[in-house]
C-alpha cells in the first residue's frame, strides 16, 4: 500500500518519462492498473540511477474518471506526469498526463505499487 500517495508520485518526479506499457480500468472492481516500464525513468541519467525499475500501480475505489488521448496513435505513450490532490480525508484526485497529447483524470482512495523482476 503506498501510505502517502502525493508523496509517492512527488518523489519520482511524478512518473516523468516513465514508458507506460498497459492501462486497465476494471469499472465493476472500480480499478485502474497502470504498468510502466521504469518507475524511476525521470532519474535517467543522474548518479542515483539505480537502473530501470518496472511496476504496476493500482488506484482502488475510483471513480469521477476522465479521459482523453490522442496519444494512441504513436507507438509509445510515456507519462509526463502525475498530480495528486487530496481532496477530503482519505480521497485523492489523480491528474495523470500523458505525452504527446493525453489526460486521465479520477478520483481514488487507495493506491499500491508493485515492483516487477
Amino acid at each position: 500500500m503506498i501510505s502517502s500517495p502525493k508523496s509517492f508520485f512527488a518523489d519520482r518526479g511524478g512518473l516523468h518519462d516513465a514508458r507506460i506499457k498497459a492501462f486497465r480500468w476494471d469499472a465493476s472492481a472500480r480499478l485502474i492498473v497502470l504498468e510502466v516500464a521504469d518507475l524511476d525513468a525521470n532519474a535517467l541519467g543522474l548518479p542515483e540511477y539505480m537502473g530501470p525499475k518496472p511496476g504496476t500501480i493500482t488506484f482502488r475505489e475510483v471513480e469521477a474518471l476522465a479521459f482523453s488521448c490522442d496519444a494512441f496513435a504513436d507507438d509509445i505513450q510515456r507519462v509526463y506526469d502525475v498530480e495528486i490532490e487530496e481532496i477530503g480525508s482519505g480521497t485523492f484526485r489523480c491528474v495523470l498526463l500523458i505525452s504527446p497529447s493525453g489526460r486521465l483524470e479520477f478520483v481514488f482512495s487507495s493506491a499500491a505499487m508493485e515492483e516487477h523482476r
